[in-house]
């Protein structure tokens, strides 16, 4: 719609209202009302209504009608190839749409809906073309509305060029860290290989080495000292030998590498191998049961499912109090789905940590002695390697509201 422009108005009563307005050409002389326009239509157009939703008419489609809203609101939108329409302007009361298709013979090039309630006067293409062969004044008019919308259309093209501008350097600077950090990553997985595969020979020839010592333990002085000593030693070169097969199967299981072996299994003595193997090396008064009778069959990675089992009672035993116990229990469920839990009496886990923990590096402040244990691994393969055989894995309070359950849960399909 035209602005008003400069003092030029109508007189009389017809001032005061405020649809009033009128155009100048380029001389200062009038052409015509806002008014004359309402009028004209008034006279020639016919009254349609359109409720909120409704379409007034889908961009690509030939023009029919021009018309001009009377009242309540129209929303335009447009769409670019397959694209879904993006709302890009509105058409309020006052003003006229349609125009340019009539003038131009073109199709439409955006699609009106009712944003509310609207009121419009229509007048078919033919007989707009008509009034403007016989009305000077219209053709002033509309050139000078759509001398407006160009202006518009300008600026606006002007505040998107720069605002593409703005888009395309973030987009190289995105570019430019994708890449750095696409370097970091790279670097720390050959890192990661590097370390684990440079560790893993010195740490067999320590346990090797260990093997052939304890056999000379007769030949001591202190039997009970020596015996210590190794029992300290194997168990730390065990849980560092853990701990580089908890990497390698991490890598294994994040490209998808790591085959699973599926076999049927009594899990009563996997979960007995596991605790004297964990009890051998436990530097603490703690107590480790697994009260599961021998029957109970599984299918699983045999070999895997030890690793998970061994991690969990590993976690528990960092911050199990002394004299204290640790229960592995399982059972078959109503579904046939086999349910772990693996129980402590320690500080449990807060609430707002219990999914965080399962995350790679995510370690849990040790409350008795301040620190933090562990390398933040164990937890990430077991959840890993429990979803690999399409099961699941969490962490809830203990059953008598003390310390933390582990809970693995697997298909038996």
């Amino acid at each position: 719609m035209q602005k008003p422009v400069g003092e030029g108005s109508a007189t009389g009563d017809s001032a005061a209202h405020s649809d009033i307005f009128y155009f100048r050409n380029s001389k200062g002389e009038g052409i015509m009302q806002s008014s004359d326009i309402q009028r004209l239509f008034r006279e020639r157009g016919r009254k349609m209504v359109l409720k909120e939703g409704d379409v007034l008419f889908c961009q690509g489609e030939a023009s029919d009608a021009v018309y001009f809203v009377i009242g309540g609101r129209l929303d335009v939108y447009a769409a670019q190839g397959s694209s879904e329409p993006v709302r890009i302007n509105t058409v309020e009361a006052g003003e006229m749409v349609g125009e340019l298709g009539a003038i131009t013979r073109q199709q439409r090039t955006a699609t009106l809906k009712a944003a509310s309630q609207v009121e419009l006067l229509s007048i078919a293409t033919p007989d707009f073309r008509a009034l403007l062969s016989d009305s000077l004044s219209l053709v002033e008019a509309m050139t000078l509305t759509n001398r407006e919308h160009l202006m518009d259309a300008d600026k606006a093209r002007i505040q998107f060029g720069a605002s593409n501008r703005q888009m395309q350097k973030r987009v190289a600077r995105l570019g430019e860290e994708k890449e750095q950090l696409q370097e970091l990553l790279q670097l720390r997985e050959e890192l990661e290989a590097m370390v684990v595969h440079d560790l893993r020979n010195p740490l067999n020839t320590v346990i090797m080495a260990l093997g052939l010592v304890e056999r000379m333990k007769d030949d001591v002085r202190d039997p009970e000292t020596f015996t210590l000593a190794m029992r300290l030693a194997k168990g730390a070169a065990n849980r560092m030998n853990k701990l580089i097969a908890t990497l390698l199967d991490i890598a294994r299981l994040e490209a998808g590498k790591l085959v699973l072996n599926i076999t049927e299994f009594d899990l009563a003595p996997l979960l007995g191998e596991v605790i004297e193997m964990e009890q051998a090396s436990v530097t603490k008064p703690v107590e480790m049961v697994a009260p599961t009778s021998p029957g109970l069959m599984v299918k699983a990675d045999r070999e895997v499912l030890w690793r998970v089992v061994s991690n969990l009672i590993g976690n528990a035993l960092k911050f199990a109090p002394a004299s204290s116990r640790i229960e592995v229990t399982a059972q078959r469920l109503k579904d046939k789905t086999l349910r772990i839990n693996v129980i402590d009496a320690g500080p449990g886990i807060p609430e707002g940590e219990r999914e965080r923990i399962f995350e790679k590096f995510t370690r849990i402040k040790d409350t008795e002695r301040g620190s933090y244990s562990g390398m933040g691994l164990g937890l990430t393969f077991c959840r890993m390697a429990v979803e690999a055989h399409g099961g699941s894995i969490w962490v809830e309070e203990g059953p008598s509201g003390i310390g933390s359950c582990f809970s693995v849960q697997l298909p038996q399909n």
